[in-house]
């Protein structure tokens, strides 16, 4: 269990920012998780595609944990679904 961190949470595609609770050891995939359930479902349309996350105009690699990732309190992380290449 790592140290608990608040960021602001925004998934493309809604209006609304949110703060977020996420956890310095969460793998990227998890703090798309977190992240994603303050909106889709309720504002975005769920879509059975994966996350991604961006971070300091990055799109961030799913084997790294936040704290790996810079992720810092309080910054902007970016969710939205990835796009197939």
């Amino acid at each position: 269990m790592g140290n608990p961190m608040p960021v602001v949470g925004h998934f493309r595609g809604d209006f609304l920012y949110g703060l977020v609770l996420i956890e310095d050891t969460d793998p990227i995939p998890e703090v798309a998780r977190k992240c994603a359930e303050h909106s889709v479902g309720r504002r975005v349309p769920e879509r059975d595609a994966p996350l991604q996350v961006e971070h300091a105009g990055r799109v961030l690699d799913d084997a790294l944990t936040a704290s790996e990732a810079g992720i810092l309190p309080m910054e902007e992380v970016v969710v939205s679904y990835a796009v197939a290449r």
